[in-house]
């Protein structure tokens, strides 16, 4: 496990057109993907063993083994987690509190697929604190159904904006183009930082690392984390929350999933899926340092998504070690997408 903690100010670009001349306002995508760390690891990587660059996405890549298997916020002292989706916070509150919505029948009047629907209690005016993190023993309460309303920290009481204002200059003159001012959103991280979990390949335990646009660089140190333990239940029911986005086959339902009975056979354990609570999708891109040009972009699944289920075929042991703390996204898994952990249904 590895903390980054940033030294300056840091952009993640979304998936929108930023083209010089065209357009003027490029948006930050807030806490980054998977990709961005995978990236970065592989950077630090080959800038150790330059002779292994020519190497790199060829069948005797050294970094090809490498896998992202955690990737948190670290805020204040606490490892955080994004605000599970089936957790609302009354609309008119001013408190960090959320509230866990109710698995109801559905008793076919909604439009819904599903058997089940996530409905707040007291049927009151509800909303998504979309900038809402869970610290880690709040996170286990969450999976253990050991309570129906948490509080949570806000990412803005420690990810401020600072915008930066700037202008192309002519290589030529040095003097400022017309058409060629642009803002960009930058973010400083106050008693913030990133935590990192990997295998595959050997890395300094201590030193600098490049993120993001403009390369700007960040501390890496060892740090200690201790795991998340799964629920224990007999029941036939579970659900799985993302810790980080997943790209699935199907837009929002993974590809081993059928559309129409929402019935699938995941590592020989056949589960239907109830209810959901996911996010409108983010869009994953990147930028391929080797071919030094844009890579495809993909459409994922939110962090904090939640897909509740029963299990027609196995046991409650065997859906633990296949989805507890795994990557179960359909693409790019290896990179850190999916990373999903085992809740109780109350």
């Amino acid at each position: 496990m590895l903390e980054i903690e940033a030294l300056d100010t840091l952009f993640f670009r979304d998936g929108k057109s930023f083209a010089k001349g065209e357009d003027t306002w490029a948006n930050s995508n807030f806490p980054p993907s998977p990709a961005v760390f995978y990236g970065a690891l592989r950077s630090v990587y080959f800038s150790n063993h330059m002779e292994s660059f020519a190497k790199a996405q060829l069948p005797d890549d050294p970094t090809a083994a490498l896998i992202i298997n955690g990737l948190f916020m670290k805020l204040g002292q606490d490892i955080c987690f994004p605000m599970p989706l089936d957790c609302v916070t009354p609309k008119k509150s001013r408190n960090s509190k959320a509230c866990l919505l109710s698995l109801i029948k559905n008793d076919g009047v909604n439009s819904s697929p599903m058997s089940f629907l996530l409905q707040p209690k007291n049927q009151e005016e509800v909303e998504q604190d979309l900038e809402g993190y869970l610290d880690s023993v709040t996170f286990k309460e969450y999976l253990n159904s050991g309570a129906e309303e948490f509080y949570y920290k806000k990412l803005s009481d420690y990810i401020h904006n600072e915008p930066k204002i700037g202008i192309t200059r002519s290589k030529q003159t040095h003097s400022s183009q017309e058409h060629m001012l642009y803002r960009v959103d930058m973010r400083r991280m106050d008693k913030a930082s990133f935590v990192v979990g990997y295998t595959g390949i050997s890395l300094p335990q201590e030193g600098f690392i490049k993120l993001g646009g403009e390369g700007k660089g960040a501390i890496c140190k060892p740090i200690s984390m201790r795991p998340i333990p799964a629920p224990q239940s007999e029941s036939k029911r579970f659900k799985l929350y993302l810790a980080t986005p997943a790209i699935y086959g199907k837009g929002w339902i993974p590809q081993w999933m059928d559309q129409n009975t929402l019935e699938g056979v995941y590592q020989g354990i056949h589960v239907k899926m109830l209810a959901a609570a996911v996010g409108r999708p983010v869009f994953i891109g990147g930028f391929d340092m080797k071919q030094k040009r844009p890579k495809p972009m993909q459409k994922a699944v939110p962090a904090g998504s939640v897909y509740y289920f029963e299990i027609i075929e196995g046991q409650w042991e065997e859906v633990i070690q296949s989805f507890h703390g795994k990557n179960i996204s359909d693409n790019l898994a290896e990179q850190g997408f999916g990373l999903a952990y085992m809740g109780e249904i109350r």
